[in-house]
């Protein structure tokens, strides 16, 4: 009976280590930012657009071009026109946008877009606040406008001249969503397509925005996975209550996969001899979306190279024991990171 008693008790210890461990840093440090005025309003370009169905043709291009400026036509060139000749200026909205909202299909995506996003109050207040985190620590940073789209399943956040944000709603409506199957997107990119992407992916663009960089020379996979890493850190404390699989992109098990094998995979890129390589062919493999990373076991997710870069900026910030800002982080040079980091992980 006692040893039952003292298995179970284990068990529960265990069973807490475990959960400890996997929600480590699951909230990171939240400056005070309610003196702060600015929020984010979400313009339902999506459903604007739709409009064009019930009234006059020019009367409702006009109010779209009054109301969201040259993203109108952008929007339109880009995900209903596609591709011109060079040159073609010819006027040829009204018929493209009349075959755009006479389609089976996109008319039942926009339908799904307006079933599960009918109400963004829960988004708006959440990425005001994380734009509020980033004014704190980038003073530079301005809101911008933010307007939500139906992309036909082509991109999830971008930017636009600067100080418009687009958001893809067709792409949070969940891992599940049958429309996927039929538009064929890949398996291992689904757990990222719900709707507690959207804040992270915003940030993400608006980050890359300000602070990537074109570097002056083909970097090498030591500089582009820190870089990379730079990024992750920034967007941990800019969505600070993202559990850090989110930050990753990765599944759960992907993850508390990466955490168990670190000393494993640091050991991998060593005995591979990548660290100081330019190839980006060689790059791609471990620092893009993918269904694994090649050469290493299944579980390993693809883009493992930047989590990787993160565990370094983490130890680099932990060495300089609150001396370096993120402000200064964005602007430090890999290379230095890399020396002071100092970064072995434990076997």
């Amino acid at each position: 009976m006692i040893n039952k008693i003292l298995q179970s008790l284990f068990l529960l210890f265990l069973l807490g280590f475990l959960g400890c461990d996997y929600n480590k840093n699951k909230s990171r440090e939240k400056p005070d930012v309610s003196a702060m005025k600015d929020e984010v309003k979400l313009m339902r370009f999506d459903q604007d657009l739709f409009g064009f169905q019930k009234v006059d043709f020019e009367t409702h291009r006009q109010m779209m071009r009054s109301k969201y400026g040259s993203f109108y036509d952008f929007y339109v060139n880009q995900f209903i026109i596609g591709p011109r000749q060079p040159g073609d200026t010819a006027d040829i909205d009204q018929a493209a946008i009349s075959q755009f909202l006479k389609d089976g299909y996109m008319l039942r995506l926009q339908d799904s877009v307006q079933k599960h996003f009918s109400d963004t109050k829960k988004i708006e207040a959440e990425l005001t606040q994380s734009l509020r985190y980033a004014k704190h620590y980038f003073p530079q940073i301005t809101f911008p406008k933010a307007y939500t789209i139906n992309s036909g399943f082509s991109i999830g956040a971008f930017t636009y001249e600067n100080d418009v944000v687009g958001i893809g709603l067709d792409l949070y409506l969940g891992a599940n969503n049958a429309d996927y199957d039929s538009a064929g997107i890949y398996n291992y990119v689904r757990h990222k397509l719900s709707e507690e992407y959207i804040v992270r992916n915003t940030m993400e663009v608006i980050y890359n925005l300000y602070f990537e960089k074109n570097p002056a020379a083909p970097p090498t996979f030591f500089e582009a996975m820190v870089e990379n890493g730079k990024r992750a850190y920034v967007l941990s404390y800019l969505v600070p209550d993202a559990p850090e699989h989110i930050i990753a992109g990765f599944t759960p098990d992907q993850a508390k996969w990466c955490t168990a094998n670190e000393n494993s995979i640091w050991q991998f890129f060593n005995d591979k001899d990548l660290l100081y390589k330019t190839d980006m062919m060689e790059q791609k493999r471990y620092l893009f979306e993918g269904p694994t990373a090649s050469g290493m076991p299944a579980e390993a997710p693809g883009n493992i190279g930047t989590w990787v870069g993160w565990q370094i900026v983490k130890k680099y910030m932990n060495e300089s024991k609150g001396k370096v800002s993120l402000a200064t982080l964005v602007n430090t040079d890999a290379n230095e990171i890399i020396r002071q980091s100092k970064y072995r992980p434990n076997k």
